[in-house]
């Protein structure tokens, strides 16, 4: 069955990178929930190895063949349904979270599963290599961005290894990496208002040649407020750690 452009539907074919997953995948007696499967020709040997698995597929047309494919197992539910709008609190069990995502909703799942996180026990994805860079991204690096923070601020986040483009049909223009995040697992002390600190970090980032105490000027306008919390008011907001934004997040609201 040819693929949807307009889904971003690209599948993973090369077995040897197939076998690679599965042998990573920690999924012996869980309920485990597919994103995407497509053909269903890694869901087959996920079945294999976990108590239960949801298949969530948009596609009508691989809806209705997976169904067929799937009938006679037990240990199977196909589910036509957009994942992004898919209520994970309805399932009787936190299922592990599997799926080479679509590289267009990246962003909407990440933000997605991280709402739905109390309803997860984790998850192993495949991403664009360029955005998995972000995910795990260290303080004054490149990659380290909004991203980095809020995805680590939630969730503990693996990379586990990268897949070539060419693993892929058909052929994307970029290469891969595999996951795990593990939401609820990460070690991070937390902040007393997390709307407010994202809010602290995104305004940071926009402004991202700036000083921090330039670009944050407008929340702390005390010279001194910087040097109070030990931290360079010359840094830019690569420069400032996840914890030192929790810093200046927290004490911002006890003078605000």
């Amino acid at each position: 069955m040819k693929q949807s452009k307009s889904l971003g539907q690209v599948f993973l074919k090369d077995q040897n990178y197939i076998q690679r997953i599965l042998g990573l995948l920690n999924i012996s007696g869980e309920t485990v929930l597919e994103i995407g499967p497509g053909s269903g020709e890694i869901s087959e040997q996920i079945a294999k190895r976990c108590k239960f698995l949801y298949c969530v597929e948009f596609d009508p047309r691989f809806v209705e063949s997976l169904s067929e494919k799937f009938k006679n197992k037990s240990n199977i539910k196909i589910i036509h349904s957009d994942i992004l709008k898919f209520s994970f609190s309805d399932l009787k069990e936190k299922p592990v979270v599997f799926g080479n995502v679509p590289y267009q909703i990246s962003n909407s799942i990440i933000s997605y599963l991280i709402d739905n996180r109390a309803f997860i026990k984790n998850a192993y994805l495949t991403f664009q290599k360029e955005f998995v860079d972000k995910l795990i991204a260290k303080v004054s690096t490149k990659d380290y961005s909004f991203l980095s923070c809020y995805m680590q601020y939630y969730a503990k986040v693996n990379k586990l290894f990268d897949i070539p483009k060419g693993a892929f049909s058909p052929i994307p223009k970029v290469d891969s990496s595999f996951i795990e995040a593990r939401f609820n697992d990460a070690s991070l002390i937390k902040t007393k208002n997390e709307e407010f600190l994202f809010k602290i970090i995104r305004h940071a980032f926009n402004q991202r040649r700036k000083k921090i105490s330039n670009s944050l000027s407008g929340f702390c306008p005390d010279p001194d407020f910087f040097s109070s919390l030990k931290i360079d008011a010359n840094f830019r907001a690569e420069n400032v750690s996840l914890e030192k934004y929790i810093l200046i997040a927290d004490k911002l609201c006890e003078v605000i």
